[in-house]
């Protein structure tokens, strides 16, 4: 009996195994291109999103280093108008002593002038007065 029970037993599993393998044999029928069908897509996506983390990571970089370059064009500029700022303050300071020389020679000239006007103003006054005298003494021959 031991021997039939074996038997059977060993029937049993082989019989459950064709069936496992005939369900699954059923269920890759029906699943299998669908399945295909999603690794394809899987596949599909995957490459999509590789190329765009490298074009996002080649804009990144592009818009790096376009920044980059305008904060370094600021840095010039900056250090031009920083040139020509302090050349206009020594142009301007310059400008500003001639003025103040400028100044101080003419009022100089002008006391000058003053002077020289008021001097010949009374040497004008002396000879005047020379005249009126001259005419006022007769003269003795």
């Amino acid at each position: 009996m031991s021997e039939e029970t074996s038997d059977s037993e060993s029937q049993d599993i082989q019989e459950h195994n064709e069936t496992v393998r005939a369900l699954s044999a059923g269920l890759l029928q029906i699943y299998e291109p669908k399945l295909r069908e999603v690794k394809e897509n899987l596949k599909e996506l995957i490459n999509k999103q590789n190329d765009l983390q490298i074009a996002m990571t080649s804009e990144k970089n592009a818009f790096s280093s376009r920044q980059i370059q305008e904060v370094n064009e600021m840095v010039l500029k900056t250090k031009a108008y920083k040139d020509k700022v302090t050349r206009i303050k020594m142009q301007m300071h310059q400008i500003h002593q001639r003025t103040k020389n400028l100044r101080a020679k003419a009022l100089e000239i002008q006391e000058l002038k003053v002077n020289q006007c008021a001097t010949k103003l009374q040497q004008l006054h002396y000879e005047e007065s020379l005249v009126a005298n001259s005419k006022r003494t007769p003269r003795k021959s």
